[in-house]
């Protein structure tokens, strides 16, 4: 826009951005009209969807997109994030922690017109079970046994086993437990955006890796949105959101801005820049640990004592990011039990551990580092070739990186082509098991690792199951803390640093309603103009 305003008035650029954005709302709306009352809210981000499929996506933007047009039988309130009814008003569970009876909240219809009822929520837990794809979730909710319809407003779920976590498991938050219409979804594949709702907004349109647009869902059960129309627009790098934020272009950036913008950003009075509590978001190496010669615990371990953390938070991010020794947060409550067991960089005993399985500066050990380019923003081709550089720094290992978009990225690693390869997490429900099981007991297929194949994957099992079957925290605590002791032996993933740059919302002067909790998300049912 620098240019464009160097050769004509301020009133001139004023008008050319308006009538854009008028041009917008046309052509996702098809109508001018939609211009005033019904302006929409238009939010700017760099992240993407994967796939709008309950039972095949586990990435934190397909889930946001499903959690505003989809509803599950709990859901946590906006505001205190305690579990209460969404779906189901009310719930009961068996003295044996086994037995889980939900009462349907009466009169929800699907935006499809169809009623939400106990029949539905059975069709769909068991369909979302029985699809159960490569790249999805669904091992989050694997401890269900059976569902039985006692009547039409009443739905029982009975459980292989007790699990302390299960009712976080049913909430909005997890894309497997969302409830959907059974006639608005293919019979034996996965949706890809086809269904209908019971969600705050309805999804109108997605076109990948150019925009979501919603409507207000006029049926919803609970509050009608703040706004009646959101588009969702997706950017390619983060200095484009940038200047979509600053030019009026978007109303919201969320995820991510780069740290050299953001302060930028800071100084523009049209901009609000806001920095939300303590991030829970984790980023880190993970391990294949049947793809050689990363299925040698030696070398994992070496790339574990080589690799340098301080070399990323200051050349890749200026310091505005902290190392983390463990995968679990250290944001408690809700994520209780972290123990930074990891060691600090010691290029030495790197060596050492090579030497013991024949590599040398003769011999080298030759790894590939893929990376996706913009998922995590557009820092992320510096990270990868910093970790290269670290890993060389050895003498003895030799590292080649490779750019994959997302969604052939996710295809990649769930598939097991991967070896050694970075990823992010963002909770899926507010409780430690979260961010220990997925890559070891939950989903290591699904997240790349294939743990279930390594001779210790019982020990972490049985250790896992224990502890969801332990009220009280304080030993569940202890147990986590053993998974995460036996981790630094075994090496199926290296911590690296906490996302507090995905903690960081812009937003113009006249939007409100805006909020950024440990759940990493934004409710755009919340905010308005």
């Amino acid at each position: 826009m620098s240019d464009f305003d160097g050769h004509i008035g301020k009133e001139v650029c004023e008008m050319s951005r308006l009538l854009g954005i008028a041009v917008l709302v046309a052509l996702l709306f098809g109508s001018v009209a939609a211009v005033g009352a019904d302006e929409p809210l238009i939010i700017g981000t760099i992240d993407t969807v994967d796939e709008l499929s309950f039972a095949n996506c586990w990435d934190h933007y397909s889930w946001h997109v499903l959690r505003a047009t989809c509803d599950a039988l709990l859901k946590l309130n906006d505001d205190t994030l305690e579990l209460e009814g969404a779906i189901a008003e009310s719930w009961e569970v068996s003295d044996d922690g086994m037995v889980y009876t939900f009462h349907i909240r009466p009169g929800i219809v699907f935006t499809d017109g169809a009623p939400c009822d106990a029949n539905a929520v059975k069709f769909s837990l068991d369909r979302t079970l029985r699809l159960d794809g490569p790249k999805g979730a669904v091992s989050l909710i694997y401890v269900i046994d059976t569902i039985t319809v006692i009547d039409d407003l009443t739905v029982q779920i009975t459980l292989e086993q007790p699990d302390v976590t299960f009712l976080l498991a049913m909430t909005n938050q997890i894309s497997p437990a969302m409830i959907y219409s059974p006639a608005s979804v293919p019979a034996d594949d996965f949706e890809r955006g086809q269904y209908a709702g019971v969600g705050p907004y309805k999804l109108v349109e997605y076109v990948p890796d150019q925009y979501v647009k919603y409507e207000a869902n006029p049926t919803y059960y609970g509050a009608q949105p703040a706004m009646r129309y959101v588009i969702e627009r997706h950017y390619s790098d983060a200095s484009s959101l940038r200047a979509a934020i600053e030019s009026g272009e978007v109303d919201v950036a969320f995820r991510t801005l780069n740290p050299e913008d953001i302060t930028d950003l800071q100084g523009n009075p049209q901009v609000i820049v806001e920095e939300w509590p303590p991030s829970p978001g984790i980023r880190y190496l993970l391990f294949n640990v049947t793809n050689p010669p990363v299925d040698n615990v030696f070398v994992r371990q070496a790339v574990c004592y080589a690799v340098d953390r301080a070399a990323i938070i200051s050349q890749v991010f200026g310091g505005t990011v902290a190392p983390i020794y463990t995968m679990v947060p250290n944001v408690d409550p809700p994520f209780f039990g972290a123990l930074p067991t990891f060691p600090e960089r010691d290029l030495e005993m790197a060596r050492a551990l090579l030497s013991v399985v024949g590599y040398n500066e003769q011999n080298p050990l030759v790894l590939s580092l893929p990376y996706t380019p913009s998922h995590y923003g557009t820092f992320e081709a510096d990270v990868a070739t910093v970790i290269a550089a670290s890993l060389e720094e050895t003498g003895v290992i030799r590292v080649s990186i490779e750019a994959l978009e997302w969604g052939a990225y996710l295809d990649q690693m769930s598939s097991g082509a991967f070896g050694m390869f970075l990823l992010g997490w963002h909770p899926d429900y507010l409780e430690t098991s979260n961010f220990l099981g997925p890559w070891t007991t939950d989903g290591p297929e699904s997240m790349g690792t294939y743990f279930n194949h390594h001779p210790n994957y019982q020990a972490y099992k049985e250790i896992m199951n224990v502890a969801r079957a332990t009220v009280d925290e304080t030993k569940r605590a202890a147990l986590y803390r053993a998974i995460q002791i036996l981790s630094t032996q075994d090496v199926p993933w290296i911590p690296l640093w906490s996302m507090t740059d995905e903690m960081i919302t812009a937003r113009r002067t006249n939007v409100q309603g805006l909020k950024l909790d440990v759940t990493m998300d934004i409710d755009i049912w919340s905010i308005y103009k």
